[in-house]
């Protein structure tokens, strides 16, 4: 499984944008291909730049969205703001799940979210 960092940036422009149009079209609104090639691109930079994410895989970025859409507790709207949020919660998850797993000692496999961390050569 391959870290963010670990993408070019072309490819993760490209897999950001099919997400953004997807999570366009879950959430109901119309917006244009040059906007969402924008925001694609934006987010894509701010996915490897950003150290609280480096050893995030790109699925869970995509379960990030998926659980965002569905269950937010806020009314979420297709900006950078709104990624952030969907991730920066999820990532509480994944971090709960690593602390079950790695510290109190339960099973991998029972435990939802967790997915062995990324090991980075940096």
């Amino acid at each position: 499984m391959k870290a963010l960092q670990d993408y070019n940036i072309k490819e993760l422009t490209e897999k950001v944008y099919e997400l953004v149009a997807k999570t366009s079209v879950e959430l109901g609104h119309r917006t244009d291909g040059k906007t969402m090639a924008a925001l694609s691109k934006i987010f894509a930079q701010d996915l490897q730049q950003q150290n609280r994410f480096k050893r995030l895989s790109f699925s869970q970025i995509q379960e990030a969205f998926y659980q965002g859409v569905r269950f937010a507790n806020f009314e979420p709207f297709l900006n950078i703001r709104t990624f952030f949020k969907f991730i920066i919660e999820h990532k509480k998850r994944i971090d709960e799940a690593y602390y079950q797993v790695h510290t109190l000692n339960k099973k991998a496999e029972e435990v939802p979210y967790y997915q062995e961390p990324i090991k980075l050569l940096k």
